[in-house]
């Protein structure tokens, strides 16, 4: 059993990407070694511009549906991706740990078992075995480790329990090295595509081609930047564990402590998260996700397409407050807002008041509809 994490934007909580407890030092030996831990922060800002190309949008909508969520018995959770027909998922190894089955939750939210076949102490991977995936084309793998500095990359996986988030950022540094007790990293990707809890074991793609090329495993204290392993580099050993599955797996008694489930975030928090994380994806130009966080039937009501085209004069939106009141399984999310937006030719800043009813649709946390308005001179100086 290892320590979770709790969800909230303004906390920040020592832990390894997916959910374990601790903070680890590593010794700076070398100019390329860093110090790292994972941490939960709130949302990080980008000042990437530009929309997403439609080529983007199709690798991120095909890949979606082959990563997954992983969630074991004491409420942690993590990601992992379908790398090969067998049904079998490439994961961290701090994931699973000390578990042997976990349960497999899929992009459409259905929920199936699987079973730890392989696990290093050593290398932060592991693999699980789904049978309900055996047979489903997996993503396609880069076999061999050719990244360079400022390729562009997209980070997926389920951040704070938030399934199907896809973030966006560039090699920002190679053959990074660290120790993160048990593990040792070598030949590290540093990217500066944010990733958090949750984060961990989920691919990082190559944006061009759609290709996995690492494993997505820490970031550094209080900054934008994520380390992943070269996926090119530990292939011979996920596949050996596919071939013949380990017989029994090593224990991981550091990694033990008392859990924490990553919802004791209240349903408010969770929901705040969600709209807060909704208008930073819309600020990145990224409208693919925030598209993906509206639930199934608010997007039978509105194509992306239309979607889109709905913020074509929209520069920025600033959350200005945000308000939660939860109505049984749903949380009301009131939301102020500042958009800087451009009429007839002119930028003008304007005031609007939205509300959102938040709730799960199939184990994950959906925005269900919006209403807003907005606000005159007199209501502009009451919020």
């Amino acid at each position: 059993m290892k320590r979770s994490w709790i969800i909230s934007l303004l906390a920040t909580l020592l832990i390894l990407g997916g959910g374990i407890a601790g903070v680890f030092y590593v010794m700076d030996t070398v100019q390329q070694d860093v110090t790292v831990s994972a941490v939960l922060n709130e949302p990080p800002d980008e000042d990437e511009e530009g929309e997403v190309p439609k080529e983007t949008q199709e690798i991120i909508f095909e890949s979606q549906k082959l990563v997954v969520q992983l969630e074991l018995g004491d409420g942690s959770v993590g990601s992992g991706f379908l790398y090969n027909d067998q049904g079998d998922i490439i994961t961290n190894a701090h994931v699973v740990a000390n578990t042997e089955s976990v349960n497999v939750i899929t992009s459409d939210g259905k929920k199936m078992p699987g079973d730890v076949i392989g696990v290093s102490r050593d290398i932060d991977v592991a693999v699980v075995r789904v049978p309900g995936l055996k047979g489903k084309e997996p993503l396609p793998i880069r076999e061999e480790n050719s990244a360079e500095l400022l390729d562009e990359v997209l980070a997926l996986g389920s951040p704070l329990g938030l399934q199907n988030t896809v973030t966006r950022g560039e090699i920002s540094g190679l053959e990074r090295t660290l120790d993160i007790e048990p593990f040792h990293y070598k030949n590290l990707y540093q990217i500066s595509a944010p990733i958090s809890p949750g984060n961990s074991g989920g691919p990082l793609l190559d944006r061009e081609t759609g290709e996995v090329i690492g494993i997505n495993s820490a970031k550094m204290d209080d900054e934008s930047i994520g380390f992943s392993i070269p996926v090119a580099d530990v292939l011979s050993m996920v596949r050996r564990w596919s071939e013949s599955p380990m017989r029994s797996l090593p224990e991981f008694p550091e990694l033990t402590g008392e859990v924490y489930s990553p919802v004791t975030g209240t349903d408010a928090e969770q929901a705040s998260y969600m709209v807060q994380y909704f208008y930073d994806s819309i600020n990145q130009g990224d409208f693919v996700t925030a598209y993906s966080l509206l639930s199934a039937s608010w997007q039978e009501d509105i194509s992306f397409e239309d979607f889109r085209s709905g913020y074509n004069n929209t520069l920025s939106v600033k959350v200005d407050n945000l308000v939660a009141d939860p109505q049984g399984d749903t949380v009301q999310v009131t939301a102020f807002l500042t958009a800087e937006e451009t009429v007839d030719g002119e930028v003008q800043m304007k005031k609007y008041k939205v509300v959102y009813p938040v709730k799960k649709e199939n184990q994950s946390v959906k925005i269900w509809s919006g209403s807003g308005e907005e606000l005159s001179t007199e209501e502009k100086e009451a919020s």
